[in-house]
């Protein structure tokens, strides 16, 4: 610290040990200050001079004249004389060719040239197919670069003026027949028009509340009809699910008929086969009995043990027969409708009659078996008794199966058929019922229409009833201004003064300019960039003119330094310099230049902090890399007068300048000074000074640490540039 400090006070001698030097520390100090002041003064309120920009005006118009209008009238002329009483531009009145040529030599900003049918326009807007009114405007863009926007501005304004002045007389003239309308109601021709035209208001009023009547007796007549399509809707729901209702029913029936169907067929091919069975085999009964008799003699023994075996037979076709008849009564007949029963019991009939002579059957061989010992009169009587049982019983079965083939069976086909074809019709009313309920209550169906029509008719009938209303009021202004003559309320609400009112509808919105954050003039606003950069230029000017290199070595008064220290007390001479620079900048805008902070301090604070800060970054570049250094700072400047914000918004500058501004130390001064004039929102005066402050880690970083590698490499091309002879 004491070398560091031994460094400073040497520093400090040598800057004020010649009036030379002393010389140059004064223009190190001064020359930012002029740098600003010059700029602010010669931008302090540069729009309040405009009048000093030359524009031509040129009048090619040739007035207009109508049937209407016997007097011929020049809008252009007007358009004149309201400019030569106009001191925001320099007006020149010159032709046509004078005021093109005179743009483009430069010797006029601008020029308007009002074309020759500009009163023939403006006068027939109204027409159809017409269009706008143009007035020619030429700017020179090369003469400057601020004055075309100026221009711009008054070539606005004119078009404005024309607007207002061409709105303010045609209601003026407007409002001047209406405020003469008072003296012509005195009139007797006039009084019996008013009478005409009172009574053609009553009728008119008398009209309409008849229209409002029958629009009324539409909204009644639609609101008696929704009812009736509402219950016409709920009564075809209604058959539509009853017929759904109907349609399961016969649902259910078709399936039961169905089932019907499978167990007929199944009980038909076993009815079928046992029958057909039970025939074969009573055949062979008959054969077997046969034979038995005729051995009937020589084995009465094994006779009647044959016999017997066919009684077995015999009852188990019985048996067989009964499951049958069981499992159709059973299973079958509750299935059936009641036009299907008779021919079912029929058939169920003639299977009993056959079971009941099978059984017979049955008996009378039990009878033979028993008998068959007997004498053979006896035997040959039973056997011929067996014969014809027999014959019985094969009978009765055939008749049995002829009856349920015959008769039952195709009439069961036929009902599930029926079924089958009057559950498609139910199905399909159903659906047509369902879609006519559907568009007689859905979305967009005739209910919300009717429903639509009824508010439509209402809001028509309110409708005519008011404007009756209104016809009567119109009534009742007329008969009084026929009684009196008098049309005070309506001169009342023009005034005494149409021109006034006339000017009101011309203008009627008055633009009120509340400043925030206001500064006193377009200078002020300005001095946080011109003393950001002036700051910054003159820490290069330090940078130039002071060495960063204190003398080291033998017949140096200084002791031996250090990379660091020596880094650290050289730059103690250009934070003063830095310091004196910043403080005469900032007294000079307060007190010379009169910006008119709002905080004075804060500003000269802002000033000492941006100073030191460029001061730091602009020695570090030239103490690590020399006359590269410099250079370095020089391009960093070129970023900030753009990439810093203080001149254009950054919103109107390209992506890439709105990116970098963040990492640049001029956009926080410039935010810091901008707080410090115009007033401080929530401490951002504050964060702007942080952020400043910040830039001085980095740069105090690359000066003690990183640039250590670069010590050599500095002193060989400082050392070859020496021995060039020119640099």
């Amino acid at each position: 610290m004491k070398n560091i400090l031994s460094l400073v006070r040497f520093d400090l001698r040598r800057a004020t040990s010649s009036v030379m030097v002393g010389i140059v520390m004064f223009g190190l100090i001064v020359i930012p200050s002029l740098f600003t002041w010059f700029n602010v003064i010669a931008s302090w309120d540069p729009f309040d001079n405009t009048e000093n920009l030359t524009v031509a005006v040129a009048n090619t118009d040739e007035g207009f004249q109508s049937d209407l209008m016997p007097l011929p009238l020049t809008v252009g002329d007007q358009v004149v004389s309201a400019l030569r009483a106009n001191d925001q531009l320099n007006w020149e009145f010159v032709s046509e060719d004078e005021a093109i040529d005179g743009t483009e030599s430069g010797e006029y900003y601008a020029a308007i040239v009002i074309p020759s049918s500009f009163s023939s326009d403006m006068m027939t807007f109204y027409t159809g197919g017409s269009d706008r009114t143009e007035i020619d405007y030429y700017v020179n863009e090369k003469k400057n670069a601020l004055a075309p926007k100026v221009t711009d501005q008054g070539a606005s304004e004119v078009t404005a003026s024309i607007n207002e002045v061409f709105a303010e007389t045609l209601s003026e003239v407007g409002l001047g027949v209406v405020s003469s309308l008072s003296d012509y109601l005195e009139d007797a021709d006039t009084q019996a028009v008013l009478t005409r035209l009172h009574a053609h208001v009553g009728e008119v009023s008398a009209q309409m509340r008849a229209a409002s009547a029958t629009a009324d007796m539409f909204t009644s007549l639609i609101s008696s009809t929704r009812p009736m399509v509402d219950s016409a809707a709920g009564l075809a729901a209604s058959s539509a699910d009853s017929l759904q209702e109907a349609t399961g029913a016969l649902g259910a029936g078709k399936d039961a008929a169905q089932s019907l169907k499978n167990v007929l067929g199944e009980t038909s091919a076993a009815l079928g086969d046992a029958l057909s069975g039970t025939a074969d085999g009573y055949q062979d009964v008959a054969d077997r009995i046969d034979d038995v008799y005729a051995a009937a003699d020589a084995q009465s023994a094994s006779s009647a043990k044959t016999i017997g075996g066919l009684a077995d037979r015999v009852q188990g076709q019985v048996d067989r027969h009964q499951e049958l008849r069981d499992a159709l009564v059973d299973d079958v007949r509750p299935l059936l409708p009641d036009a299907g029963l008779d021919a079912f019991d029929s058939a169920v009939s003639r299977l009993d009659a056959a079971i009941a002579r099978q059984q017979a059957l049955q008996d009378r061989l039990d009878e033979a078996a028993a008998n068959v010992t007997d004498t053979n009169t006896d035997v040959q009587a039973t056997h011929a008794e067996l014969q014809e049982l027999t014959a019985r019983a094969k009978q009765a079965v055939d008749d049995a199966q002829d009856a349920y083939t015959g008769s039952l069976r195709p009439k069961l086909d036929s009902l599930a058929d029926t079924l089958a074809g009057i559950g498609e019709d139910v199905d399909s009313i159903g659906g047509e019922l369902r879609s006519a309920a559907d568009s007689l209550a859905g979305s967009g169906s005739l209910s919300e229409a009717l429903t639509s029509a009824e508010h439509l008719t209402m809001g028509m009938a309110d409708s005519l009833t008011e404007t009756a209303e209104k016809f009567d009021e119109l009534g009742d202004a007329l008969l009084k201004a026929m009684d009196t003559g008098d049309l005070s309320a309506l001169t009342d609400l023009i005034g005494a003064d149409p021109q006034a009112l006339a000017a009101h509808l011309a203008e009627p919105v008055a633009l009120e300019r509340v400043p925030v954050y206001s500064v006193v003039g377009f200078g002020a606003a300005m001095t946080p960039l011109y003393t950001v950069l002036a700051l910054w230029v003159g820490a290069l000017l330090i940078s130039v003119s002071i060495r960063v290199d204190p003398p080291q070595g033998e017949g140096s008064p200084l002791p031996q330094l250090t990379p660091a220290q020596a880094y650290v007390g050289r730059f103690g001479i250009f934070a003063i310099v830095a310091f004196l620079q910043s403080s005469l900048v900032c007294l000079g805008s307060v007190f010379f230049t009169q910006v008119q902070p709002q905080h004075p301090f804060l500003l000269i604070l802002a000033g000492w902090v941006a100073s030191l800060v460029f001061a730091l970054i602009v020695y570090t570049f030239v103490v690590t890399f020399g006359n590269a250094g410099k250079a370095l700072a020089v391009l960093l400047l070129v970023i900030q007068i753009s990439g810093s914000g203080g001149a254009y918004p950054l919103q109107v500058l390209p992506e890439w300048f709105q990116s970098i501004s963040p990492f640049l130390p001029a956009t926080h001064a410039v935010n810091a000074m901008r707080s410090a004039i115009a007033g401080i929102y929530d401490n951002d005066f504050w964060v702007s000074l942080g952020w400043l402050a910040a830039f001085a880690l980095p740069a105090l970083l690359l000066g003690l640490v990183l640039r250590l590698p670069f010590i050599t490499a500095n002193q060989k091309m400082l050392a070859a540039l020496k021995s060039t002879k020119l640099m």
